[in-house]
């Protein structure tokens, strides 16, 4: 007992003694340049787990002991170090930010690994998470567009989930795809479209192949490295946030409203065509009689624009929570997120649920590294048909009194006005497609240190997607005659995408002197797996029960499965000199399935060199006014496949029955030629550019030219019929870029109190094909989209009027008529040649205002709808001329060959002269595609620390006004829709379906809350 009296005692005293050396220092860390103060930024005891971190205020209170020091650290700023000794009581820290350290910037680079920018013989550019979440995307591809330099982000429509295009640097394969590789915490996936870009701590986008070499294929048209966020050493911080935003339609293509329904000027009350008398206000009947002796009426009056009423107004709303932390040895991130989307058409509708959990953990000398994120995707929505309709009908058409077509006679379809065009409501409600998609990314990476110098990473990451579709068409039997019933259809589909990727990386970092080295060597596995299956019936028995068992005849469907092997070997060797001079190596053999075993293994190789003058040379290291200088050029040669499918290059059998005869099923060989010389296609890269910082990097500059020609292009040709085959794929193909980029970021206000940044990014592309195959001079590709030798890529091929030398129209002399020419002619590119972005951000006392603009000019679009609406009456086109006859302005006749006379023949401005004569010349609707828009802006405000100053749990607090696509001006000839749309992605950019949305508006508010 006396023993363990004496024991406690003397520990009591061993523990005052520890506590009298301990004692609470306060600090308060600031940026070095505006003063203001530095929150979350980590605060660890050397050499110890203890750590904290600072609040709203940059404060931090931290026990420690005489002797010990403080080691300071931010992701934004350079770290810093400060010992403490026995007079040490408050602790006052300016950090520099790493953003005005050009030459120390240290960014994502291939496979992961950190790479400083001074080193890097290639283009990039990094967005931040605050740059790409300003607009509050769901999608974090459309938070990227307009904000890099060579970067083209389109979107399909409108829809509550609509597919993307991107596009870096132009086109270099036309079978191929031309997306970048997106790269998720060093490990390649298909595509990013479900990620959280909450999650996200930055992406940098590397535009050269050299950079993008290492990854194959994939990587020759660029790489977007994402880096996801991870849990940093000290106190565990919470984050919670809210958006919600409000969609509205923005612009409709311009609709005539002279004119109303009937033909020949005729009124005609079930007529859908806009061919009737002028609108007098009058009460006119719409439709027939109904059973109770009622009928539908309306003023014959188009005084506002009903169609508006049409659509409802979306509403967006994300939910985001995010835990984090952790210690010097390990860390964790975990969030989840819910998206609910409702769209602008009755009954649209996304929901997206996903997780994320991030984590590290070091023992000894083993990093262990591991990613898990699942994202569960619900989509309803309904096929085009709806808004197709829409702008087919009669301006005066009143919307809001269709809506209820199930209880309201007139809008039911037994009842409804027109055969022809349906209650875009019904249309709705009867076709849906609901989607309901799982996606699941992980991956774990081992990285050991086997010496200072030599490290070795493992990484493996799987990607699986998992689809289930249901598209139903309701069967409706109607019961009043003139009308086809709807038999009804369902289809159940499913498809399963999975990929395994695994680098085994060795990693050698050696100086000698001034000399330092850089040596990674590696290997890549990659194998993607593809099932797909739908089972369909095209005519149900009872209505409602969409289950292909309810059906009359037989099942549809089909099923297949592919899979894709490689693998390949790699390595990149850079050497550097007194740090301001870098030549880089890179090499990559490839191996893959898709090639005959003769033609599936290929080389490519690479070489870059950068040189820092500004650190070079010795007038300039100390310059007020050159901060920073760099140079740099490079060369790559890339092997590209992306062209060639699994099993392109084998015959294929499909089965038909009744072959040979009766009810036998036969097989039937496939019409493709199973050509098994096939080689890869090849893109070869030159680059070069510099990288200027000016008065302490307050201005920056990046200037670049590239140029790239794809040779050996993989196309698809017609063949002989007498080789049994119709097609064959062959390398044929050949395309050039002539890039031209610059960016040019600076400080306009910058102090203590306030900061005022303006960035412009430019961007001019000069496309050209120079071969396509044989003899041929032009390929057709899609609609009206084709490949012509020495015109840009996606070139738009028209129809048009013959035309003298002048232009005029000539036309036939005794009718007046124009005459249409047998052919096509190039009006122009789909693609914009020229691209502008400028952002710009204002923080002044907790106040933040950002705005990112969007300019793309020297492409024409082609509206799909435009011939519709001129067929049915409702295009403004058809109402110039009032409807009665007139001279066609600048028309001449042909009196001999090569001379003409003005003409004096009217032709008669009715329905049959617009159909006949206008609506299938393209050349009448084919527009510019110019347009200048406003992509986001945010107004935002952080709540000061002294208003939270009073309670201990809530550490930050703000809120923000969103807007994205507040206002577009398109060129005045464009009356049709948004220049910026694409339909099934490819080659179609300009190409505008009657299928579009229209563009709309958001603009709701955001929240969010640190603990």
């Amino acid at each position: 007992m006396y023993k363990r009296l004496v024991f406690l005692i003397v520990l009591l005293l061993a523990m005052h003694v520890l506590h009298a050396q301990q004692r609470a220092i306060n600090g308060r860390i600031t940026d070095g340049i505006s003063g203001q103060p530095v929150q979350e930024a980590s605060i660890v005891i050397k050499g110890t787990s203890f750590s904290t971190l600072t609040d709203a205020e940059g404060k931090f209170v931290i026990n420690v002991r005489s002797g010990q020091v403080l080691s300071i650290s931010h992701i934004s700023y350079s770290a810093a170090e400060v010992p403490v000794d026995h007079n040490t009581s408050t602790v006052n820290i300016s950090l520099e930010s790493v953003t005005r350290q050009l030459s120390e910037i240290v960014v994502t680079g291939v496979l992961g690994i950190k790479r400083a920018v001074r080193e890097l013989a290639t283009s990039s550019q990094e967005v931040s998470n605050a740059e790409l979440t300003q607009g509050k995307p769901v999608n974090p591809i459309l938070g990227l567009a307009g904000k890099v330099a060579g970067l083209r982000i389109n979107m399909f429509d409108s829809k509550v989930d609509p597919d993307v295009q991107v596009n870096l640097r132009g086109i270099r394969s036309h079978s191929g795809d031309n997306s970048p590789l997106y790269v998720v915490d060093g490990v390649p996936i298909p595509d990013i479209n479900r990620l959280n870009p909450n999650d996200i701590e930055s992406i940098n986008v590397l535009k050269g192949a050299n950079a993008a070499a290492v990854y194959g294929s994939e990587g020759v048209n660029g790489v977007l490295m994402i880096t996801t966020k991870k849990g940093r050493a000290g106190r565990q911080k919470i984050s919670a946030s809210n958006t919600t935003l409000f969609e509205s339609v923005m612009r409709l293509p311009e609709q005539q409203t002279t004119y109303g329904n009937g033909v020949n000027g005729v009124y005609n009350p079930t007529e859908y065509r806009s061919w009737g008398p002028a609108y007098d206000g009058s009460i006119k009947p719409v439709g027939t009689v109904l059973p109770d002796g009622s009928q539908w009426e309306l003023p014959y009056t188009a005084e506002k624009d009903s169609r508006k009423d049409f659509f409802n107004t979306g509403i967006t709303t994300q939910t985001d929570l995010s835990l984090s932390g952790g210690d010097e040895i390990s860390t964790f991130f975990l969030s989840v997120q819910n998206v609910s989307a409702k769209g602008i058409i009755e009954g649209d509708k996304n929901s997206r649920t996903g997780a994320r959990f991030n984590a590290s953990r070091k023992f000894g000398k083993l990093t262990a590294l591991f990613n898990l994120n699942y994202v569960y995707n619900r989509n309803d929505v309904t096929p085009s048909e709806p808004w197709s309709t829409v702008y087919r009908h009669p301006a005066h058409i009143a919307y809001d009194a269709i809506r209820d077509w199930e209880n309201i006679p007139y809008a039911n379809p037994d009842y409804w006005y027109s055969t022809n065009q349906p209650n875009p409501y019904f249309n709705a409600a009867n076709q849906r497609t609901l989607t309901s998609q799982q996606t699941l990314n992980a991956n774990v990476e081992l990285n050991y240190a086997f010496a200072s110098w030599f490290n070795a990473i493992y990484r493996v990451g799987m990607y699986n997607r998992n689809a289930q579709t249901r598209s139903t068409t309701g069967k409706f039997t109607y019961t009043t005659p003139g009308r086809t019933n709807i038999a009804g259809s369902v289809s159940n589909g499913a498809d399963d995408f999975r990929r395994i990727n695994s680098d085994l990386i060795l990693n050698f970092n050696k100086d000698f002197g001034k000399f330092s080295t850089r040596l990674l060597v590696g290997n890549n596995l990659r194998t993607d797996d593809t099932k797909s299956s739908l089972v369909s019936a095209s005519a149900l028995v009872v209505p409602g029960l969409f289950n292909p068992g309810n059906r009359t005849g037989q099942l549809g469907g089909s099923a297949s499965s592919t899979q894709y092997r490689q693998t390949a070997v790699y390595g990149e060797f850079t050497a550097g000199y007194n740090n301001y001079l870098y030549l880089t190596f890179t090499g990559r053999n490839e191996w893959v399935s898709v090639l005959s075993p003769d033609n599936r293994s290929y080389f490519y190789p690479g070489v870059g060199a950068t040189f820092v003058f500004s650190d070079a040379i010795d007038a300039l290291k100390n310059s007020s006014i050159l901060s920073f200088g760099k140079v740099f050029t490079s060369y790559n040669r890339t092997g590209n496949v992306n062209g060639i499918s699994p099993y392109a290059l084998n015959n294929t059998y499909s089965q038909t029955n009744g072959f040979p005869f009766g009810t036998l099923p036969g097989f039937s060989l496939g019409t493709n030629y199973p050509n098994f010389n096939m080689k890869p296609e090849f893109v070869t890269s030159y680059e070069a550019g510099t990288q200027l910082g000016f008065f302490n990097n307050r201005l920056n500059i990046d200037l670049t030219y590239a140029y790239s020609l794809s040779t050996d292009g993989i196309i698809q040709t017609d063949i002989p019929g007498s080789t049994g085959y119709a097609t064959a794929l062959v390398n044929a193909f050949e395309v050039s870029n002539n890039i031209y980029e610059a960016g040019i970021n600076g400080d306009v206000i910058r102090n203590r109190t306030m900061k005022w940044n303006v960035g412009v990014t430019l961007y001019h592309m000069d496309n050209k094909v120079t071969k396509i195959y044989g003899e041929l001079d032009a390929l057709h590709t899609f609609r009206q989209n084709y490949v012509v030798l020495g015109q840009p890529y996606n070139t738009f091929m028209f129809y048009d009027y013959k035309r003298d030398p002048n232009g005029n129209i000539i036309v036939n002399g005794a009718t007046g008529l124009p005459v249409s020419t047998t052919e096509l002619y190039n009006v122009g590119t789909g693609t914009p040649p020229w691209q502008m972005g400028l952002h710009t951000s204002f923080d002044f006392k907790g106040f933040h205002i950002g705005m990112q603009f969007d300019y793309r000019l020297g492409a024409v679009m082609y509206s799909e709808a435009a011939n519709r609406m001129i067929q049915d009456g409702t295009s403004p086109l058809t109402t110039v001329y009032n409807r009665e006859p007139f001279v066609i302005p600048g028309s001449v006749v042909e009196t001999e060959a090569g001379k003409y006379q003005a003409n004096t023949m009217a032709v008669a401005g009715d329905r049959a002269y617009f159909t006949s004569y206008v609506s299938p010349v393209q050349s009448n609707y084919a527009v510019s595609a110019n347009f200048f828009k406003l992509r986001e802006l945010q107004i935002g405000y952080n709540l000061p620390a002294g208003l939270l100053a009073g309670q201990r749990i809530i550490k930050q607090a703000g809120v923000a006004i969103i807007g994205r696509n507040l206002f577009s001006i398109w060129h005045t000839d464009n009356i049709y829709n948004d220049p910026e749309f694409v339909y099934a992605g490819g080659s179609s950019e300009g190409y505008l379906s009657w299928r579009h949305l229209p563009p709309t508006r958001m603009v709701g508010f955001s929240l969010n809350v640190g603990f």
